[in-house]
């Protein structure tokens, strides 16, 4: 073998990925609460910068605004690109599961030791309601017996919303019945041992094993679907995200205006007092050193920030312009369009797009929206042009609402009213989508 040494001159592009650097890609990438998080932890390390936090509201503001505003009706709830910000549309009010039912097991008479042991089986519930632990385990760790356990439990399904508690969906089901004060031997059975019959409306096969007439079986499936398979669902358990507008779109004089939003939770400068430090010849050089590494931080911090700004506010002008028909007409217009279809027109990597979309929110005068709602797939129509999967998926929507609910469209079916309307999609394609919507298939959308 032969080792020789030598020296050899390449050229090569490569990308350095510097602090700086990746730090400006990781608060692109943040939600508006995520920066401000970011903000006040820099702050705590940073003696530099000085974080403003705004909570108080400027009422003289608030009411000028108001004034200015036009009225709307509470009834006024469809797509209206003439509507003004209605806030009614996007409040959502949530509940924490676990405090709501710890509050009425503390209007019941119980010692101690049954409060602790109802307690901790309300923090031992999933997010919808059921006890999926093996209760087993509840009774030796908290050294008790099965009949105080069982006594507990009980007390537990007694709580609101019904069916909290259950172990099993058989089990939810019932404890709403009994609940409701519906005691059918035939109906627990069905609740008990054919749900799945329930499931498919499978009703001949029902009132012939349980020898019940059609219309009696009819009768006791709609009780069945009429109970909450998910108790705890009107009620967060998880805890709710509160979102933010990264820009605010308005109509003005029949033309759409983007901004950003400027009512920021946290405005940070930089503190005067350590650029006089530098100034003051009197301080040691260690002091200085510190003072420009915390200087170069605080700068470049607010660097991104604003660049971070830039780039969401020229993403979101792009996406306005290029949606426009979906801002003046409705979902039905939305157009196509990919992340690499901003990218070229804006001359910016494709990955820049992403990270620009990704968690951020636009507040138009119709509602909040994410980013990302207005990218969506495409396909042909019979007139050469192109549609996106977003229209297609609200024709399909409202296609399946005005349909007979006792002769519900199937997705074959649903294929051929689209490709009357000129627009080509499979029934694989119609299945797809609806259940992206999550709409039952024909079969369990039949009402008697």
């Amino acid at each position: 073998m032969n080792f020789n040494q030598s020296l050899d001159l390449t050229q090569s592009q490569k990308l350095i990925m510097t602090t700086a650097l990746k730090q400006s890609l990781n608060i692109l990438n943040m939600s508006k609460l995520e920066v401000e998080d970011i903000i006040l932890k820099e702050a705590e390390e940073n003696p530099l910068l000085e974080v403003e936090i705004s909570s108080e509201v400027n009422w003289e503001e608030y009411i000028a605004n108001i004034e200015k505003s036009t009225h709307i009706s509470k009834n006024e709830l469809n797509y209206n690109p003439d509507n003004d910000i209605n806030l009614e549309n996007m409040i959502k009010d949530s509940s924490n599961i676990y405090e709501h039912l710890k509050l009425q097991i503390s209007l019941y008479k119980l010692n101690k030791e049954e409060m602790n042991i109802c307690e901790y089986i309300i923090d031992s519930l999933d997010k919808d309601g059921y006890l999926r632990i093996d209760e087993g385990e509840i009774i030796d760790l908290l050294n008790i017996d099965k009949k105080l356990f069982n006594s507990c439990l009980e007390k537990i399904w007694q709580l609101e919303p019904s069916g909290v508690g259950a172990r099993n969906l058989s089990e939810c089901l019932t404890i709403q019945m009994n609940n409701l004060g519906l005691h059918n031997k035939t109906l627990e059975e069905i609740v008990n041992k054919d749900l799945d019959l329930v499931a498919s409306n499978k009703y001949k096969e029902i009132s012939k094993k349980y020898n019940i007439s059609l219309k009696r079986c009819i009768d006791m499936i709609n009780i069945i679907k009429a109970l909450d398979p998910r108790p705890a669902g009107s009620l967060s358990i998880e805890k709710s995200i509160y979102v933010q507008p990264d820009v605010m779109v308005e109509k003005i004089d029949d033309e759409f205006i983007v901004y950003t939003n400027s009512n920021d939770a946290c405005r940070i400068k930089i503190n005067n007092f350590y650029k006089e430090v530098l100034k003051n010849a009197q301080y040691d050089k260690s002091a200085k050193d510190f003072i420009k590494e915390k200087l170069n931080s605080a700068t470049g911090l607010i660097k991104n920030i604003e660049g971070r700004k830039n780039t969401v506010l020229k993403i979101a002008e792009e996406i306005v312009k290029s949606q426009e028909d979906f801002f003046r007409k409705g979902i039905k217009y939305i157009k196509p369009m990919k992340m690499k279809d901003i990218a070229n027109t804006l001359n910016f990597h494709e990955s820049t797009i992403s990270r620009g979309v990704n968690g951020k929110y636009m507040l138009t005068p119709f509602g909040l929206f994410e980013f990302k709602y207005f990218f969506s797939s495409s396909l042909e129509t019979n007139y050469d042009g192109v549609i996106s999967s977003t229209s297609i998926k609200k024709i399909i929507q409202e296609t399946i609402k005005g349909e007979n609910k006792k002769k519900p469209l199937s997705d074959d079916q649903i294929s051929k009213l689209l490709k009357e309307k000129g627009l080509s999609v499979a029934r694989r394609t119609v299945a797809k989508y609806r259940e992206e919507l999550g709409i039952l298939s024909s079969s369990k959308r039949k009402k008697f």
